[in-house]
């Protein structure tokens, strides 16, 4: 080293760091040693681009963790689709779309709502057709043959399962206007399920028919009350009898004459004013009287 460059160390140390200086002070020591006197003397604007540099470096830091997120994720993903291979080996999909244990062949529950079982009155057939229900001239909706509620073999079995298993079950009947009955069946403490006669909670039974192709219900639960919504007078509790709901269906008839329908669209709109519901009997209501 030159002798001039020494005395000019010499003097840049004995001279307080500028604002400027300070930046290109690395090792912090409260002096410019030669190579950040070389970036100080580069520096022509005074700005100091140090700042840049160190600006650059958080940068790196910013996209190093950056890089290191995806990494992870990607090990997150890969584990997961292992997993689901591995779940494979041991899972398949039944006949009725259910997850079952390929070595138990048990359904494993995945149930996030409950699932609705339909039931419908069914009719014993007369004469190799089956007999509908009429209506008497005393408007009530009457069937000469007998009926019962049923619900299908395959229905039934499904329903079973789910109750033993703890699953949320409904069984769900839809009238002739449309609307439907919703009762809730399992989960339950107090239930017990065989495949010839089932007991819920709440008094509803599940019998296996004679010939073993159906199931059928009974209860009070299946019973409709009070104004409640009817096809016929068996789905009525005691005392009551399904009748045309004039006051619903007057209703839904002027609601078609706010339509404005021409005649052609009108008397269709009037025909589907379809609406029954359980009352009192022509009978208990003289007697109350």
């Amino acid at each position: 080293m030159t002798e001039e460059a020494n005395v000019r160390n010499s003097s840049i140390q004995s001279i307080a760091l500028s604002s400027v200086g300070k930046m290109y002070d690395i090792d912090g020591d409260g002096k410019l040693d030669e190579a950040e006197q070389a970036m100080r003397d580069l520096d022509k604007t005074g700005r100091g681009h140090n700042r840049t540099q160190k600006s650059l470096f958080k940068f790196k830091k910013i996209v190093a963790g950056l890089v290191i997120f995806v990494v992870l994720l990607t090990i997150c993903n890969l584990g997961t689709s292992i997993a689901a291979a591995y779940l494979a080996k041991d899972t398949t999909i039944n006949d009725n779309n259910e997850l079952i244990n390929v070595d138990t062949n048990e359904p494993i529950s995945t149930q996030t709502m409950a699932e609705d079982f339909n039931y419908e009155r069914a009719y014993n057939e007369t004469e190799s057709r089956r007999r509908l229900c009429d209506l008497t001239d005393e408007g009530v909706y009457v069937c000469e043959t007998t009926s019962y509620l049923e619900i299908s073999l395959g229905e039934g079995d499904r329903m079973i399962k789910k109750c033993k298993r703890g699953e949320s079950v409904n069984l769900k009947r839809t009238w002739h206007d449309g609307s439907e009955t919703l009762i809730s069946m399992c989960p339950t403490r107090k239930g017990t399920y065989s495949q010839s006669l089932s007991r819920f909670q709440n008094g509803v039974r599940m019998a296996l028919s004679d010939d073993g192709s159906f199931y059928e219900l009974s209860g009070d639960d299946l019973v409709q009350k009070l104004d409640e919504v009817c096809d016929e007078t068996n789905d009525c509790a005691p005392g009551l009898e399904c009748r045309d709901d004039q006051i619903s269906i007057d209703a839904c008839k002027r609601r078609c004459d706010l339509l404005r329908f021409g005649p052609s669209k009108l008397q269709p709109c009037y025909d589907a004013c379809l609406y029954r519901s359980c009352q009192a009997s022509l009978a208990q209501a003289f007697v109350e009287t």
